[in-house]
């Protein structure tokens, strides 16, 4: 069984330099990495939460997430991005670094659990400053910290 977050999770994005190239850089991985059936369904679920209300924090971090049935188990994924993404902010700054969330559309309620952990995580400079960091064991361990 995959676990929730592990190394494998981590990703750095040289691509993508719009939204929409991020979400579908990230469905494409929660695919290959088997925690979404379809990279479509998951990648339209990104983008209807956005629309719905952004998912930007501040100090170029983003948490896109979703519920969905295209979700086959829980998963958080890191993503570095090269370009830095346009996004609505609450300090008005270009995304660098996402944590993304898949939800399980059921079953979701330790998922939405994590979530609020995380979101709350994110307003704390010294969390968001691993998060940026190239120091990948450190990331681990901060999303394992955040999550228990």
């Amino acid at each position: 069984m995959n676990a929730v977050f592990s190394l494998e999770h981590i990703l750095t994005d040289a691509q993508s330099t719009t939204q929409q190239e991020a979400f579908r850089f990230i469905a494409e991985n929660a695919y290959r990495l088997g925690f979404v059936d379809s990279i479509d369904g998951f990648q339209a679920g990104l983008k209807a939460r956005e629309d719905h209300d952004s998912t930007g924090f501040m100090g170029g971090i983003a948490v896109p997430h979703c519920k969905s049935e295209h979700v086959k188990i829980p998963g958080i994924f890191v993503v570095r991005f090269t370009n830095p993404i346009e996004w609505e902010t609450m300090d008005d700054t270009p995304v660098t670094t996402v944590v993304s969330l898949a939800i399980p559309a059921s079953g979701a309620d330790e998922s939405l659990v994590m979530l609020t952990k995380l979101s709350r995580s994110m307003m704390k400079p010294d969390i968001r400053n691993t998060l940026q960091s190239d120091d990948t064991q450190a990331v681990l361990d901060t999303i394992h910290q955040v999550i228990a």
